[in-house]
């Protein structure tokens, strides 16, 4: 078994492949929560709404991709293959 490092082409197509999919769950989860919180606040379309209001969205979506969106990913990653290569996860014995 060798350990040859990627090279820039095949860390830039893992690199797009976890990119893309996290932006797009992080935008599509973004504009749910907003719906949401403007379906149970109408009110807020009326009045400027406080700053809690704008980041309580956005702490929610980031904790759900960190923790749920995320790990999925990455096990999807490692069990796709690229063109030309493959990842894997090595545990180190120690």
């Amino acid at each position: 078994m060798d350990d040859q490092a990627p090279t820039y082409r095949e860390s830039l197509r893992v690199g797009w492949a976890l990119f893309w999919r996290m932006i797009s769950a992080f935008l599509v989860l973004m504009f749910a929560a907003n719906g949401f919180l403007l379906f149970l606040l109408p009110e807020l379309t009326r009045t400027g709404p406080p700053l809690w209001i704008g980041l309580l969205p956005l702490c929610v979506v980031a904790m759900v991709c960190t923790f749920a969106v995320m790990p999925y990913l990455v096990r999807t990653l490692l069990r796709s293959s690229f063109p030309g290569f493959r990842l894997r996860l090595i545990r180190d014995n120690v």
